[in-house]
């Protein structure tokens, strides 16, 4: 299980993994509560109130900045599941933190403020532990399966995508083999594709989040405003200076890779 799928580090799973920590944690201190001599939160006080919601408004905010970070990490330096357990963890010490020190704010106890810590650490990794197990398990089995059918799915002409507006109306429905790359242009996002041997374009308000999510396996992003469809590279130019891949169509111009993206398309070119 070293070799982690995309599918765990997609926006879509990681920020599915939020909400997911802060219900379970919810129920894990309700239950909790009659063991522990440092448990704080209520909704029955005004300033334990105003702690409580303080204490999970950073959790929260921290977790999903956090999800942002780790997508740009793997970007550049793709994560094994070691060190993505110890980034999980490292999560925990940073959530036992915040809770350490709202808890000296608003109150009072006669622990001392490492001993606290360590006990808080214990407490945020027991609450994160299950739910981040349970949602890997699936991110990996999910992940596996995808990756699974992209491959037999690419391999199959007669593949059908669907692609949707930012309402969920399908504007174009595509065979795989047949698209060529995208262009995201503000609110808009323009595809290329090929039709009877010649190349056309649709333009769709929408995003080329959107577009990655529901082309996933099938197109990759290999810049800010690039996504091409992997198949269809013929040559990749490695130059770090000037990153670009080239299409089996030989009408379409060379198409841009930022450096972000190099060691992305590299290894899946690779495959």
């Amino acid at each position: 299980m070293d070799k982690i799928p995309e599918y765990i580090f997609t926006r879509k799973f990681l920020f599915m993994t939020v909400p997911f920590i802060t219900l379970f944690s919810i129920l894990f201190l309700l239950i909790y509560l009659p063991f522990s001599s440092t448990y704080w939160f209520t909704f029955s006080k005004s300033y334990l109130l105003l702690g409580t919601l303080a204490m999970y408004t950073m959790s929260v905010l921290f977790l999903l900045l956090s999800k942002f970070l780790i997508i740009e990490i793997n970007r550049k330096r793709p994560f094994n599941m070691t060190g993505l357990i110890f980034y999980f963890v490292a999560e925990a010490l940073i959530i036992s933190l915040f809770y350490t020190v709202i808890t000296i704010l608003v109150h009072k106890c006669d622990i001392h403020p490492i001993q606290l810590f360590l006990k808080s650490f214990l407490c945020v990794l027991l609450i994160m532990i299950i739910p981040y197990t349970i949602s890997l398990l699936y991110g990996y089995a999910h992940g596996l399966k995808m990756e699974f059918e992209s491959r037999s799915d690419t391999s199959d002409n007669n593949h059908i995508v669907s692609i949707r507006d930012n309402k969920g109306k399908t504007r174009l429905s595509i065979l795989v083999n047949d698209i060529l790359y995208a262009v995201s242009e503000d609110n808009y996002v323009k595809i290329f594709y090929e039709q009877e041997g010649q190349i056309k374009k649709t333009l769709i308000r929408t995003t080329a989040k959107n577009i990655e999510d529901d082309l996933e396996g099938f197109i990759t992003r290999c810049h800010r405003s690039y996504l091409v469809n992997i198949k269809r590279v013929r040559f990749f130019n490695n130059d770090r200076d000037n990153l670009y891949v080239l299409l089996d169509n030989e009408n379409i111009n060379p198409i841009p890779v930022s450096r972000s993206y190099r060691d992305i398309i590299g290894n899946l070119l690779s495959k």
